[in-house]
């Protein structure tokens, strides 16, 4: 048997498995804590998940699903949400109900912007919004003050808000590969928590903020070979790497 003729066999079981899933979830809404309906070939959101009030876990990768509807906002005991690899360009504002999200994954995705509901997600840890169209973000997204791993590269960014210096307890920030005029916001400096850096190809300044020398925990910068580091930046803090892509 050729391998594309397998594939397709094992990829028809499995959309069939999913969906049998989908059925079982919808006889009992309220019981249904984890959902997984990854490779169903779906084009929209199942209304029925609409109903699930319970659920904490919600995987829909791999679909080719377009927008995400305001009935997510129902889904109040949400913790995680997994929309990697749709064609995303809508999520509906009621987002910001999920008050016990704590990870969002969006990564490759055809998003333009976010819901200024976003910054709703007061629980939230991680953000993955790498690989999709996004020009700006949200003024407020700085109010998610829990979060510690955001992820924006691969998007085309122009500016970053200066509310980004709130993420107290941000670990990680990855921002490469973006269209950012001019210089990168000295509020960046202000992130004490970062220990991963990511600033290759970000923007259109050769000279990073000098206030990025604050960054004392810093452990691990990525850089292109354009880049000017700032003076001072990893002094005192022999774990320091820095690495050219």
């Amino acid at each position: 048997m050729k391998k594309p003729v397998l594939f397709s066999i094992l990829f028809l079981l499995f959309s069939c498995s999913n969906v049998g899933r989908l059925g079982t979830a919808s006889s009992n809404p309220t019981g249904t804590k984890e959902l997984d309906l990854s490779y169903s070939g779906l084009t929209k959101v199942p209304p029925e998940i609409g109903t699930m009030v319970n659920l904490e876990k919600l995987v829909l990768f791999k679909n080719k699903i377009d927008s995400l509807p305001s009935f997510i906002g129902n889904l109040l005991k949400l913790q995680e949400l997994s929309m990697q690899s749709n064609r995303l360009i809508y999520v509906a504002p009621e987002i910001g109900e999920l008050q016990n999200v704590h990870k969002v994954n969006f990564r490759f995705n055809q998003l333009e912007s976010l819901p200024e509901g976003i910054a709703g997600l007061q629980s939230i840890v991680e953000l993955d919004l790498r690989n999709n169209l996004l020009e700006k973000l949200p003024d407020d997204l700085g109010n998610l003050e829990n979060l510690e791993y955001l992820y924006l590269n691969d998007n085309h960014l122009k500016k970053l808000p200066s509310s980004i210096g709130n993420f107290k307890k941000l670990r990680l920030l990855h921002i490469g590969r973006n269209h950012i005029e001019g210089p990168l916001p000295a509020e960046i400096g202000k992130l004490t928590s970062l220990i991963e850096l990511d600033v290759s190809g970000c923007c259109s300044d050769n000279n990073l903020p000098l206030s990025m020398a604050e960054l004392r925990n810093l452990e691990i910068l990525y850089i292109s070979s354009y880049q000017i580091l700032p003076y001072g930046i990893g002094s005192g803090n022999p774990r320091m790497k820095v690495i050219v892509k």
